[in-house]
């Protein structure tokens, strides 16, 4: 079968090594170790394609840059357009059957019309309600129209994928009559797996508790950097923080982590292939979410878990329904900073405790948080329908 992947997001360097690409890439390998013939039409590929996706014929579709928030956005319809036009070549040109499997992007529907009219099966993934996302964290000029394709692209979709109850709850608020399956992001379990620290990441009598990925305002490290300093004033082993990634507010934790006196590695950015290993010599992972962050289905979680690693989040998106609590890993209330020092001062004082939790949670993943099963739920039943086609027409 072709395989028409669709990325217009310019947010998502497909082949970098962001939370959201390694997301695609993902899913990407899934379909290449199936056997499909794989294409990938993007704005943004981010760079060469990493090992095990060579076979992937990429269409890059570029945008200009440095202009004006309105005009970005224009220029995201102009892409979207040409997307349509790709995806009906594909499709014409293809010996089989296809189906068109797209990540949800502002002012993107031309892709899921382009399916629709030709009768052929297609997938809208959806990570998060990006109109009100954008609004929130950076600007939107053209609010209605986002709005608007939006709701062209989930009603032309014959399946859309939510990665959370909350995304998918939107995405029905958008437009009721659309078949939505909940299926929350999965972990390479076999990449991410428990190994070993090199003798110079043991540090003895000490615990290590780690944060891995961008310094972003809904990823709430702060509340860890906090807590990391009131646990300093409590009884038991010297606490480290190791502070993996990048972003805007790394300056800001690092100099109050400075300031409450606390012990940090702090390596910055880090390849993804790197990050297993940085993880084999932490004691405890931390997701540190903040109030408000409900829709989100965290990459990180499962991969700390997969790693072996005794895992505390705040209770954001499905973590409940999803992970058993107090067996696999410790929930505590998002942005509450003394929840979140009283779960660490639990697994500070208790290694046996940590082994059990890191055992249970990489249980957990491998039985059911697999990339694999994730592509499978998403397509399951999922047959071309060459009816969908019929008084339609290919999205200009």
């Amino acid at each position: 079968m072709r395989v028409v992947h669709v990325s217009l997001d310019p947010g998502v360097p497909v082949f970098g090594g962001k939370g959201c690409s390694v997301h695609v890439q993902e899913v990407l390998r899934v379909l290449v170790a199936a056997g499909h013939d794989v294409h990938l039409v993007t704005t943004r590929p981010g760079g060469p394609a990493p090992a095990g996706l060579e076979a992937v014929t990429v269409h890059p579709l570029a945008l200009p840059g440095g202009r004006s928030r309105a005009e970005r956005e224009t220029d995201l319809r102009a892409a979207d357009a040409r997307a349509g036009r790709v995806v009906a070549a594909l499709v014409a040109s293809a010996p089989g059957e296809v189906l068109v499997y797209e990540r949800y992007a502002l002012f993107a529907c031309a892709a899921q019309e382009t399916a629709r009219a030709l009768g052929v099966a297609s997938v809208l993934e959806v990570n998060a309600p990006l109109p009100l996302e954008q609004a929130r964290h950076r600007a939107l000029a053209d609010v209605a129209g986002a709005e608007e394709t939006t709701r062209r692209a989930v009603a032309a979709a014959a399946r859309v994928v939510a990665v959370s109850s909350a995304v998918g709850r939107w995405v029905s608020s958008v437009h009721g009559g659309t078949e939505v399956v909940v299926v929350p992001n999965g972990v390479d379990t076999a990449r991410f797996a428990p190994s070993p620290p090199g003798p110079d990441r043991v540090r003895p009598g000490v615990v290590r508790i780690a944060f891995v990925g961008a310094f972003r305002p809904w990823h709430g490290v702060d509340l860890l950097v906090e807590a990391a300093g009131r646990l300093a004033a409590r009884p038991g082993p010297e606490v480290e923080l190791l502070l993996v990634g990048d972003g805007p507010g790394r300056p800001a934790a690092l100099a109050r982590a400075g300031e409450l006196g606390l012990r940090v590695d702090a390596p910055g950015a880090l390849d993804p292939a790197d990050v297993p290993a940085r993880l084999a010599a932490a004691d405890v992972a931390v997701a540190p979410y903040p109030v408000g962050g409900g829709y989100f289905s965290p990459l990180k979680v499962a991969e700390y878990l997969a790693c072996g690693v005794a895992t505390v989040a705040g209770a954001v998106g499905d973590l409940a329904s999803t992970y058993r609590d107090g067996e696999e890993l410790l929930l505590v209330e998002p942005g509450d900073v003394d929840a979140l020092t009283a779960a660490l001062q639990r697994l500070r004082r208790d290694p046996a405790r940590r082994a059990g939790l890191a055992a249970a949670g990489r249980l957990a993943v491998v039985r059911r948080g697999t990339w694999q099963r994730v592509v499978d739920r998403s397509l399951a039943g999922l047959a071309p329908d060459r009816d969908r086609g019929r008084d339609s027409e290919v999205a200009a």
